[in-house]
């Protein structure tokens, strides 16, 4: 039997207690009792769960998707969403396909050091609104139809290839009917890329929509006579709201804005990540494209006569907590809360990781209750 004293992460409250688990779940947990409520102890949180990121350490999911998984788990990232990006649909179902095989045999190996949790895949399209594609490259969009949606999936027969989430614009013509078939086949819909309306979203919520990808980023903003998606994302408990916590995607006082309209439940910290972040790297080359590192994000740098764009973060969801928190823009519960709890519950995961109680996995970060330097990882029980 192993365990860990510290503050634990229970119920939105970092409470001193003692966690014990043997193999990889949680066996028990003595809250308080004669644990002492120093301010040294170390804080004890679930693992983070990222639902969108491109790459890390170097690496990217269809080529390295298990020195990835290694790369997350040493920042305490254990469980993740490999997030591909968009090509024509029958060969993004193969490189699917591929990415799902690798990451099933990435998770059941118990040899070596432990990895990541790969659970389940996220498709940043190619149902995407064009004018909205923002660092998505346009000419890999299509036609949102239902055969260009079982081109992606695969054979009814199937098990949809590990692709759980699908981010797509709803006011495109056909994307109801791929909503009402991603809820029939359990692949959850977020929302982005869009120039939706609110009553677009609302529709689309409706047929089973859940998700909102990278709030405020790529998606209709917000006007006092129209307020979009990212309005519809913010008073609607319907959607789980990514959140790209950098602070070069969205400022600080619109992460407050988030933060005061959903709460830490409704908002789930995602990194966003290309393959440079984690790697120490300053360019990077990928997709055709050179990124150059600028503070907390990958830029494509600027061309004849254009500006630099914004492409991806190259931060983990470790560095964002600890950003946001060392500049006053949430607190620590909240921080931790939106890097854990949140994302699993937008999975539907919340009863096998994301929460400390016995029974779950035993996904666990230990971090320093003043500086939130990363002290240890425990990911399914083992020690990273």
């Amino acid at each position: 039997m192993n365990e860990l004293r510290g503050r634990l992460l229970i119920g939105g409250h970092l409470t001193p207690g003692v966690l014990r688990w043997e193999g990889e779940r949680i066996a028990s947990m003595d809250i308080g009792g004669d644990v002492e409520a120093r301010g040294d102890l170390p804080i004890v949180a679930p693992g983070f769960v990222d639902l969108h990121l491109h790459g890390f350490g170097g690496h990217g999911p269809l080529d390295h998707l298990p020195q990835m998984a290694a790369s997350l788990a040493r920042v305490g990232t254990t469980a993740f969403q490999p997030t591909l990006f968009p090509a024509a649909p029958a060969l993004l179902g193969e490189l699917a396909a591929g990415v799902w095989s690798h990451a099933e045999q990435s998770n059941r190996s118990d040899t070596g050091a432990p990895v990541a949790r790969v659970v389940g895949l996220h498709l940043e399209g190619p149902f995407v609104n064009p004018l909205r594609a923002g660092a998505l490259p346009k000419e890999d969009l299509a036609e949102p139809s239902l055969a260009a949606l079982r081109a992606i999936v695969g054979p009814a027969t199937g098990g949809g290839r590990g692709i759980r989430t699908i981010t797509l614009a709803p006011e495109l013509p056909g994307c109801a009917d791929l909503i009402t078939e991603c809820a029939r086949l359990g692949i959850r819909v977020s929302l982005g890329h869009s120039a939706a309306t609110a009553e677009d979203a609302r529709r689309a919520a409706r047929a089973g929509a859940e998700g909102a990808t990278h709030l405020f980023n790529a998606m209709s903003g917000m006007h006092h006579r129209e307020v979009g998606l990212a309005g519809f994302a913010l008073t609607s408990t319907a959607l789980y709201a990514e959140l790209i916590g950098d602070l070069v995607h969205v400022g600080a006082d619109a992460i407050r804005l988030a933060l005061s309209a959903r709460g830490p439940k409704g908002l789930c910290l995602v990194s966003d990540a290309l393959q440079g972040a984690g790697s120490g790297c300053d360019v990077f080359h990928s997709h055709g494209r050179d990124h150059e590192r600028r503070g907390g994000a990958f830029y494509y740098p600027p061309g004849a006569g254009s500006e630099a764009r914004l492409a991806g973060s190259a931060m983990s969801q470790l560095e964002m907590v600890q950003s946001l928190v060392q500049n006053g823009v949430v607190s620590v519960e909240e921080a931790l809360i939106m890097a854990s709890e949140s994302p699993a519950r937008a999975l539907k995961l919340e009863k096998e990781l994301g929460f400390l109680a016995p029974g779950l996995r035993a996904d666990l970060v230990v971090l320093d209750p003043r500086t939130l330097e990363l002290k240890s990882v425990i990911a399914g029980g083992r020690a990273v």
